[in-house]
């Protein structure tokens, strides 16, 4: 194995789906929506596009999708506004950990490019990443294997040779079809058998992680 980690972004780096989850289902109620919770759950990890395609196909083609979404943003950038988009645990500890020991990281989220880039540098987390693909740069999002791909050819690497972090079925899904081997830090979804044979290992945080895998492989270097 080459010393590569992508990173998902979004259940991953950030604490941002708990936060959506709570806008769409402020939302449904607010429009007298029923089901939000079980269509969110099938779109966490897919991009824009993909995840019209799950509410269109949930509530019919007269759902004013354009309309909830552009609400939903509105919502989520006035929170993040004010507060700051909450980082995952253990995020701030395990970067700098993997660049000390000589890991190359890159992410691959779903989210549009320049959403990811400004949400990184927001966090200060941007420069810790060589190559950052966003969901607007391929043709197919995830659970595709695309992302990971492209990922992988930018950065010069095998993707069996590289690690990736994911919380989502969809993301996990997409990693494991592209030959990474993933490790699944659940975030809103249990695991169910196909992520837990899909994954490499699961760990409940990237404090355990960085505890129980990468700590343990570099002692042993």
């Amino acid at each position: 194995m080459e010393k590569v980690v992508i990173f998902d972004m979004d259940g991953v780096i950030f604490d941002t789906e708990n936060q959506i989850l709570n806008i769409w289902c402020y939302l449904a109620g607010k429009y007298g929506i029923e089901g939000i919770e079980n269509v969110f759950y099938r779109s966490i990890g897919t991009d824009r596009e993909e995840t019209r395609k799950i509410v269109l196909d949930s509530y019919g083609p007269d759902f004013p999708y354009d309309k909830f979404r552009q609400e939903s943003s509105r919502l989520f950038r006035e929170r993040a506004d004010r507060e700051g988009i909450p980082v995952k645990a253990g995020v701030r500890e395990l970067l700098p950990f993997l660049k000390i020991n000589g890991y190359r990281m890159g992410l691959a989220s779903s989210t549009r490019y320049v959403v990811v880039r400004e949400e990184l540098e927001g966090a200060g987390l941007f420069d810790f990443f060589e190559t950052v693909i966003g969901g607007d740069m391929v043709e197919r999002s995830k659970p595709a294997p695309d992302i990971y791909l492209k990922a992988c050819e930018e950065m010069g690497v095998k993707p069996e040779s590289a690690y990736a972090i994911e919380d989502s079925k969809n993301g996990v899904r997409s990693a494991a079809s592209a030959g990474l081997k993933v490790f699944l830090i659940p975030d809103l979804i249990e695991p169910d058998e196909e992520m837990r044979e899909l994954a490499y290992e699961v760990y409940p945080d990237l404090i355990e992680l960085r505890r129980q895998f990468f700590a343990s492989i570099t002692a042993s270097i």
